[in-house]
């Protein structure tokens, strides 16, 4: 029987599940109801299933496998049939969501049963090639990268026949599949497609978390005993009637949530500046509000995302992330999704910084920036859906 090139390499590999769970699951799934995720991503060689599993599991935690790890019993050779099916249905026992991948039709048919939605990954052959030309080295397939180079040419008119082909791995029998399965199902020809069309969808009911902040040029928010007397002397500066947006970003707002060290600060003003906004105030030391405090402030014992499950319950889905310890919390859990972010021309040298320590880079998308003629610099910034990308550990 004829098998991918060089795939046969996995059955070196014991069989385990791989977990991929993305930092800004809950950032994505945050209000809704997260139910069990059961797909099948169907293809040929080349067409980006792995790519769209990736996208997936940044979004939901589940358990991934590669149909590669139970095919081959060494060398060349597909194990018997009905053995890689015993192995994936105990796999799949075993998991309360899980993304199965790969090429196989023999084993996916009987799999069908147990999946909720299939996904038949069909950019055409030439995608298929160039994407085949462009992957890096995959160790779980190849010992060396020399190794996978040397396979390239072999692969390759191994994935250009798969029009014509009739068997497990050709484009008609895997049509057929298609065809056949009674649950949700999409073809596409592009992995990222699928993640787009998930965002897209989920955007409409996701909560928004959103950081609007001042900070000095060297990148701090406040002196080191918490004064910001030099925002209020930089704020002189503004004329009259210019507030920088903000007003125009409360009024999106649906809850402002704080830690103790802000809130308290927020006290020693003048007047409560929130209105009737709801706040929820973040602490493990306050066990009562003082008198005074407006109805629509809440006191909260809780970790950033049940706040937001609470928040969302009240019907709180645009929040405001104040403060900043608060900000980076928030960060570390991966909730945040966007940042507007005011520079003062001024360098403080010490201070309570605005930024933390994070478990991984974190990459932002630039959306706008605007320098105003006293010298403030505003930039607004989303968060990219897979922003930790990088470890730091």
């Amino acid at each position: 029987m004829e098998v991918p090139p060089g795939w046969e390499c996995v059955a070196r590999q014991q069989l385990q599940p791989r977990y991929l769970i993305s930092l800004l699951t809950i950032k994505h799934l945050l209000h809704v109801v997260i139910e069990a995720m059961k797909v099948i991503i169907l293809g040929n060689a080349g067409a980006g299933k792995s790519t769209l599993a990736r996208h997936l599991m940044a979004h939901q935690p589940a358990a991934l496998l590669s149909l590669d790890q139970v095919a081959f019993q060494g060398g060349a050779e597909r194990r018997p049939l009905q053995d890689s099916i015993d192995d994936v249905l105990r796999w799949i026992s075993g998991q309360e969501s899980w993304i199965i991948e790969g090429c196989y039709a023999d084993i996916v048919e009987p799999l069908l049963t147990h999946g909720d939605e299939l996904i038949f990954l069909n950019p055409g052959v030439e995608a298929c090639i160039a994407h085949c030309r462009s992957r890096p080295w995959e160790p779980d397939k190849f010992g060396s990268p020399q190794e996978q180079d040397a396979n390239l040419d072999h692969l390759i008119q191994w994935v250009r026949a798969y029009e014509e082909r009739s068997d497990e791995y050709g484009l008609a029998r895997h049509r057929e599949l298609y065809a056949s399965f009674g649950g949700r199902k999409r073809e596409l020809a592009d992995p990222t497609e699928y993640a787009a069309r998930q965002l897209e969808a989920l955007t409409s009911c996701m909560s928004r978390l959103s950081v609007f902040i001042a900070t000095s040029l060297d990148g701090f928010i406040a002196r080191p005993d918490g004064a910001i007397d030099w925002l209020e002397s930089a704020n002189a500066a503004v004329p009259a009637g210019e507030d920088c947006g903000y007003a125009d970003f409360m009024t999106s707002v649906d809850a402002i949530v704080m830690g103790r060290a802000t809130f308290e600060k927020v006290l020693s003003f003048p007047d409560w500046p929130y209105g009737s906004t709801p706040v929820y105030v973040l602490s493990a030391s306050i066990t009562r509000l003082p008198a005074g405090v407006p109805k629509s402030v809440h006191l909260l014992n809780a970790a950033p995302t049940d706040v937001v499950h609470r928040a969302a319950e009240a019907g709180h889905h645009h929040l405001y992330i104040h403060g900043g310890r608060t900000i980076q919390a928030f960060l570390r859990a991966g909730l945040i999704t966007d940042l507007t972010i005011t520079v003062i021309p001024v360098l403080l040298g010490s201070g309570i910084r605005l930024f933390g320590d994070l478990p991984a880079d974190m990459d932002l998308r630039l959306l706008s920036s605007k320098a105003y003629s006293f010298g403030f610099v505003q930039s607004h910034y989303v968060v990219l859906p897979e922003a930790f990308h990088h470890s730091n550990a």
